[in-house]
């Protein structure tokens, strides 16, 4: 029995539909954009008479992006990782459900490659796609065609907006002000700036100071957690995220400009470093001591060979 003449007979049980929502940004984590894709898709199924029996989610997560990979056979290759959209087609694929439903075509695909998976799961699954939109359907060759071109301008657009926003973090770069996005330990954002919050900046202080009097990181952690002082997330405190904040070039009054490498990967190394517009928490030369210090630590585990003997092992677990 074709899809649709599933759809018009009634006398059946209500045919199984998965509901498919992502949205590429949400640096808070409220999910409140998937939350409404989500309702709005169940509307949409109920209207139908479709029941929705799973639902795959991915909160703050690109469609376009690529990643080098290595696939099974070692092979490398560029793809765009999205494990709930791939989760989806294995369900499908397994006759778990008949219908897949989107918020819209740009929601569920903005990648050649990841829409010429979805036309192959559903020819050799046999199910339906539909999005509230109307914008996505696979059920005729034209439907196909006109998603592909769909998908091709959607990429296009994708590429544009990237590289207009990587030409303008350069230029934030060489202004030296505040890029956006999480606001360096240590400081608060206000009206777009950087300024100093005094009770965390003083806790970097603080912390800088005990490293070069010799203590280590383990210690200044454990006594941060026990006092109750928690990262910008919101978390406890580990070794590596203290070394971090020390070692972060925005607490010098330094903004640090590193590129997205052609992999999709931010460089490890600086592009440019010009002044900042926010002041300073510590000053050149005690950052660059910190440095040496960390620096000095790092060659004394490396002068023990890992995982050998109680000695060593204790080293790596302090810093």
């Amino acid at each position: 029995m074709g899809h649709n003449q599933q759809e018009q007979n009634t006398t059946t049980a209500p045919l199984r539909a998965v509901a498919y929502v992502r949205i590429s940004d949400d640096p808070e984590g409220t999910e409140r954009g998937v939350d409404r894709q989500e309702a709005d898709c169940r509307s949409y199924a109920a209207a139908h008479g479709w029941e929705v029996v799973a639902v795959f989610r991915e909160n703050d997560t690109s469609a376009f992006k690529q990643r080098t990979i290595t696939l099974p056979s070692g092979e490398r290759v560029r793809r765009v990782v999205r494990p709930e959209f791939r989760a989806m087609l294995k369900h499908l694929a397994d006759g778990q459900a008949q219908v897949m439903v989107a918020y819209g075509l740009d929601r569920a695909v903005r990648d050649p490659r990841d829409l010429e998976d979805l036309i192959d799961a559903k020819v050799l699954g046999g199910f339906g796609v539909r999005s509230v939109t109307g914008s996505l359907r696979l059920d005729t060759d034209s439907d196909v065609a006109m998603a592909r071109v769909l998908v091709a301008m959607a990429n296009k657009s994708s590429a544009d907006t990237a590289r207009r926003v990587a030409r303008a973090a350069k230029q934030q770069a060489i202004e030296g002000t505040w890029h956006g996005g999480r606001v360096p330990f240590g400081y608060r954002a206000v009206s777009g700036n950087l300024v100093i919050d005094p009770d965390a900046a003083e806790l970097v202080r603080e912390a800088a100071q005990r490293v070069l009097a010799g203590e280590s990181l383990y210690r200044i952690r454990a006594d941060w957690n026990e006092r109750g002082i928690l990262t910008t997330h919101g978390c406890a405190w580990s070794d590596k995220t203290i070394k971090m904040v020390l070692r972060s070039p925005s607490i010098k009054g330094v903004r640090e400009y590193r590129p997205i490498m052609p992999d999709g990967s931010r460089s490890k190394t600086s592009q440019m470093q010009v002044q900042a517009v926010w002041p300073a928490i510590l000053d050149e030369d005690t950052w660059q001591q910190l440095g040496d210090v960390f620096d000095a630590r790092k060659k004394a585990r490396n002068f023990h060979t890992p995982g050998r003997g109680a000695r060593s092992a204790c080293i790596r677990s302090r810093d």
